[in-house]
């Protein structure tokens, strides 16, 4: 991890790396809640620099980082600069800027209690995926495939497989029976939900929930979410953080129905490692 500090000494930002699946990895840039300013020019490249070295060592094919645009709690010129300093030096070294995001942050009860108060109808089965059986892993992440086509922020390259096991491995989430689901309608794969959960302090999330195309259109998002967040609350669960490509129409009626505006905005970049080795040094 890097943690840079700014003109009066104090860390403001960390940068460091961490895993989607098995071939994609992400620099995360943490901007500290409460501290102003930024860091020097020439330790941010250089930071964002060993992170991009450190995805190539470990065999990544892709490399994803996310700009935040906005921030509760942050002034917008402070926002838009450092924005425009991360955009620019991964846009320098070969990204390329994909879809934007919304995030959303919220007890778990508060966005039980303002979903159930809709008219949502129950017609799914719920089955829970067995980490430790191989097959069930693996039919499990061609339903996550077919949940994901269609969706703005996923890639056809992204490997579900590796996605789940990377989930399942997540060393201080609990490990519930839960964390994996297959939804059933009349006995066909309907939906899919990957949940995460920490006990140390609560923090919670839908890591992933779809729909499959041919069940779309039907009213059954509500449903999905609704049950994700019961999980949630089972798993021990108490904040909610969540968050949809800014293009997925279905999803942010879902959240808006949760009652809370987004707390942040950002935009999502990625560099395929395999074609494009511009801005590293040889």
């Amino acid at each position: 991890m890097h943690k840079l500090t700014n003109e009066n000494g104090l860390v403001c930002v960390t940068i460091d790396i961490i895993q989607e699946d098995g071939s994609s990895r992400a620099i995360r840039v943490f901007w500290k809640d409460g501290v102003d300013g930024f860091p020097e020019l020439e330790k941010w490249n250089e930071a964002i620099d060993s992170c991009i070295a450190e995805c190539r060592e470990n065999g990544a094919a892709f490399i994803d980082s996310r700009v935040i645009t906005a921030n509760e709690g942050v002034t917008e010129a402070l926002a838009a600069a450092r924005a425009s300093m991360h955009r620019d030096s991964l846009r320098a070294r070969g990204f390329r800027q994909g879809e934007s995001r919304l995030e959303y942050n919220m007890g778990v009860d508060e966005a039980l209690t303002a979903l159930s108060a809709g008219s949502t109808e129950e017609r799914l089965a719920w089955n829970c995926i067995e980490a430790e059986n191989e097959n069930e892993l693996i039919l499990a992440a061609g339903i996550l495939r077919r949940a994901s086509q269609g969706d703005p922020a996923s890639h056809e390259e992204d490997d579900a497989l590796g996605f789940l096991e990377n989930l399942l491995e997540e060393p201080e989430a609990v490990r519930a029976p839960e964390r994996i689901q297959i939804g059933t309608c009349e006995g066909a794969p309907a939906a899919f939900l990957a949940l995460i959960a920490y006990p140390v302090d609560g923090w919670s999330s839908i890591h992933y929930m779809g729909v499959l195309p041919e069940y779309r259109g039907r009213g059954f998002g509500a449903e999905v979410m609704l049950h994700g967040l019961r999980c949630l609350k089972a798993m021990g669960g108490k904040i909610y953080h969540d968050g949809t490509g800014s293009r997925n129409t279905s999803a942010l009626a879902l959240f808006e129905r949760l009652g809370k505006p987004p707390f942040r905005a950002m935009e999502e970049w990625r560099m395929e490692v395999s074609r494009d080795t511009s801005g590293l040094p040889d």
